[in-house]
């Protein structure tokens, strides 16, 4: 009775935050130029506007946000009050994969307090304000739908890994990079998933298609060539000159700004990230005994994600939210009564990637990053080449009927 609770009190409190950040998000970024006009043109009921402005971020989103922002235009919101609207969904999501890890962690062995600090550090970095300060807060959905696909293999419920892999991919492209370790970590059903997820990300992206093909194209078109900017939060910034840019956005305003640039090395960075995606754990799968455990795959996804945000030039800081997500995955999947791994990376976030780029010289703070992402590639790489260890806790009162490497829906872990 007081684990039930405990466990609404915690909801409530987890739902409650998530309002309160919705509704504080604290500017529009690229919403204008970006989702802006297409949310805009469904809450008018304009049908055609909506597919004929299609942003540059998967669909998915977008049909979750449109009922919202619907309800802020009929409220008389500004703009701004329309886009924090929107932005409700996609924290929920965020809400509700941070309620799933504190229920793991708790069935783990935990304690109380791990769920807590859990849902603190999810909702609570700096990486979440920073989304939503930059009009993306598509990315915090991504991340959890992704995370969610990655509890969900563990768990061995292969339906719902699929789907929910499917829905992360219609949301944000970059979830690709997670089918290889749920389509591992699945095997036998390995074929069923890739099908499954194939037919949830087409079936997402059918109604654009059909809507708008010019504007779908388009999109494509926009998505597939990166813009030649790079940022302080990539090991490229030291190797690009800095010039006058061209930037332009997906509805075709241009400006110029003076910045640092790649010049033709930038077609490259995004292969590479789906290379390392695939290599990563697939070698550490076939090392393994053509066997992926939980904490391997978890371990190899954190690694990948960090990898991505190296090695794409256009790198923001929220582009780290699905590792950090995944850091935390790792402490409630290991029981672990403190998330140390899901707090360190909190407080590097706050540190590096919010409050050095304020306070330092881009050099610098690109330096201190560099610095800080070796370092947690090289910890993680260190974790995965480790001997492999079993821990089996056995659920209360009852005896240890676990699979290697699976992580039980309902009491134990197993960590291969």
């Amino acid at each position: 009775m007081r684990n039930k609770a405990y466990d609404r009190l915690l909801v409530g409190a987890t739902f409650a935050l998530t309002g309160f950040l919705a509704l504080r998000a604290p500017g529009l970024g690229d919403y204008s130029t970006d989702a802006g006009p297409a949310l805009s043109s469904i809450g008018d009921g304009h049908l055609s506007g909506f597919f004929s402005h299609q942003p540059a971020m998967g669909p998915l989103s977008l049909y979750l946000r449109a009922p919202f922002a619907a309800l802020g235009l009929a409220l008389h919101d500004g703009t701004l009050g329309v886009y924090r609207w929107g932005a409700l969904p996609c924290l929920l999501a965020v809400a509700s994969a941070a309620i799933w890890l504190g229920r793991i962690a708790m069935r783990s062995g935990s304690g109380r307090l791990a769920p807590v600090l859990i849902v603190a550090i999810a909702l609570l970095n700096p990486l979440i304000g920073d989304a939503l300060y930059w009009g993306h807060p598509e990315e915090l959905l991504t991340a959890s739908l992704a995370v969610g696909s990655l509890l969900a293999a563990c768990e061995r419920r292969v339906l719902l890994s699929a789907v929910l892999a499917g829905l992360a991919i219609a949301s944000k492209q970059w979830a690709v990079l997670i089918v290889v370790p749920i389509v591992l970590l699945l095997g036998r059903e390995r074929v069923r998933v890739l099908i499954v997820t194939a037919g949830v990300a087409a079936l997402s992206y059918l109604p654009m298609v059909v809507g708008n093909f010019t504007a779908f194209r388009h999109a494509l078109d926009y998505i597939s060539t990166p813009q030649p900017v790079v940022t302080v939060f990539t090991w490229l910034y030291p190797l690009s000159p800095s010039g006058s840019v061209r930037i332009t956005n997906i509805f075709g305003d241009l400006r110029i700004e003076r910045m640092h640039q790649l010049l033709g090395i930038e077609t490259l960075a995004r292969p590479l990230i789906v290379a390392v995606g695939l290599a990563i754990p697939a070698y550490l799968w076939w090392r393994s005994g053509r066997r992926l455990g939980v904490e391997q795959a978890l371990t190899a996804t954190a690694l990948v994600l960090l990898l991505r945000c190296a090695f794409d030039p256009g790198s923001a800081a929220y582009y780290h939210f699905p590792a950090l997500l995944i850091l935390l995955a790792l402490d409630a999947t290991a029981g672990r009564r403190i998330p140390a791994a899901g707090l360190v990376a909190g407080a590097v976030a706050l540190v590096v990637l919010d409050r050095f780029p304020a306070y330092l010289s881009p050099g610098l703070a690109n330096g201190c990053y560099i610095a800080a992402t070796v370092a947690a590639c090289g910890l993680l790489a260190r974790r995965l080449v480790a001997p492999p260890r079993v821990d089996v806790a056995a659920p209360p009162g009852g005896p240890p009927e676990v699979q290697r490497g699976v992580l039980q829906p309902r009491g134990t872990v197993v960590l291969g």
